[in-house]
């Protein structure tokens, strides 16, 4: 019986499968799942392989993590040269795999503390990058800068998007539909051009 010829891969391709596999089984099964035996499991190749790109679970988790903010940057600037950035940005913050697997890396920062600074700081450093980008579309908004910066308004889509999916995760749903539609209200409201009355008078309120 002829044995099954083993499939060569490139180093880029086999690190970038190691890291779709990772990604997917934190997604559906939560961070505790991935460790490098599960990982080599579901490629079919050999543990060591895995060893040899990604020496321990933590190299792989941070890995893992520099990828998704990579991608989320490039992302982010395809969100903004949309027709509706706000409502594009909402609705990419939003994504259920994206917002799951920020979930997981925030339970995997609190447990894992030697991986917990470098997570951080990447996610600010990210962060910082996002609100840049978004200041540039900050003069659709009806609401002052001072009063709504562009940091404040992504990290609160960001934290409603997350919640909303650590929920969801375990089965909670009850008033999601009803956050979802008024985030879309309140993103739609916001552009100067669709002034109301309600939103006019938090803006003399606040001031």
């Amino acid at each position: 019986m002829n044995k099954p010829k083993r499939v060569r891969r490139d180093p880029e391709t086999t690190r970038a499968l190691i890291l779709d596999t990772t990604e997917r089984l934190m997604v559906d099964e939560g961070y505790a799942a991935v460790t490098s035996r599960r990982v080599a499991q579901e490629l079919g190749i050999n543990g060591a392989t895995v060893h040899y790109y990604y020496p321990t679970t933590d190299d792989l988790f941070i890995a893992l993590h520099k990828r998704m903010t990579e991608r989320q940057l490039a992302e982010f600037e395809h969100v903004l040269a949309a027709e509706d950035p706000l409502g594009a940005l909402w609705k990419f913050q939003s994504g259920w795999a994206q917002s799951a697997l920020g979930v997981e890396f925030l339970a995997l920062a609190n447990h894992r503390k030697g991986i917990r600074e470098v997570l951080a700081e990447t996610t600010d450093e990210a962060r910082d990058v996002q609100t840049q980008a978004l200041a540039r579309i900050s003069s659709q908004s009806m609401i002052e800068p001072q009063i709504l910066p562009p940091i404040a308004l992504t990290t609160i889509l960001v934290a409603i998007a997350r919640t909303l999916a650590n929920e969801e995760r375990v089965g909670i749903t009850r008033g999601h539909q009803e956050v979802r539609t008024f985030v879309d209200w309140a993103l739609t409201r916001l552009k100067r051009d669709e002034r109301t009355e309600g939103l006019g008078d938090f803006n003399s309120t606040a001031q």
